[in-house]
């Protein structure tokens, strides 16, 4: 593999800003099988040696891009129930969550074929690492809330899952209905039966 030029540390992060940018671009209008390392080096304007100094492999870049993209999430929706830690606040935050990943539909994509043959590329400590920094942010999540579980963790925890799924169905749910309408609704439902205000 041809050596890339030299970078300062600032350039190199500039880079691999730029690059997480893109593939969230190619990935949402292209897929993952049809990003090419090649095509997202000529938008940078970069070599695809210089590629290699920053990332190790194409599912490298496509696992930092999707980190950034949570991590940004997670303190979208962070703020949103630490400014209103009240049951109200935890509902709140979960409809903007679902709005905002309508727009990176990759996100929530995850039993398509594209999605699927990214995930087979990454190794099973690296999928737990996934799995376990979700449940870990639904524990801050919920704390910040000030909210206190009615039922189990893994059962709050499948329930917001399988709320923030139907994502999968918007379309056909949107041919009859207002998607975000029912989205609401069972959102506001769901809650009382999950959660209670902590005492404290």
């Amino acid at each position: 593999m041809p050596a890339g030029p030299v970078l300062s540390e600032e350039e190199r992060r500039k880079l691999k800003i730029l690059l997480q940018e893109l593939c969230a671009k190619h990935w949402t209008a292209r897929g993952y099988k049809k990003t090419s390392i090649k095509s997202l080096c000529a938008d940078a304007g970069i070599s695809v040696g210089t590629f290699y100094t920053l990332y190790s492999s194409k599912e490298d870049l496509f696992l930092a891009t999707i980190n950034t993209i949570q991590n940004r999430l997670e303190k979208q929706i962070l703020s949103i129930v630490q400014n209103d830690p009240t049951m109200e606040g935890f509902a709140s935050a979960i409809k903007a969550l679902v709005r905002e990943h309508e727009k990176i539909p990759f996100l929530y994509e995850a039993n398509t074929p594209d999605f699927l043959s990214f995930v087979t590329k990454l190794s099973e400590d690296t999928m737990e690492k996934l799995k376990s920094d979700r449940m870990n942010f639904m524990r801050k999540f919920i704390r910040s809330s000030k909210l206190e579980l009615k039922v189990s963790e893994q059962e709050a925890y499948a329930a917001l899952s399988l709320l923030l799924s139907t994502m999968h169905a918007k379309e056909v749910i949107s041919a009859s209905y207002d998607y975000f309408a029912i989205f609401d609704f069972m959102v506001d439902n769901l809650m009382p039966s999950i959660f209670e205000q902590a005492s404290n």
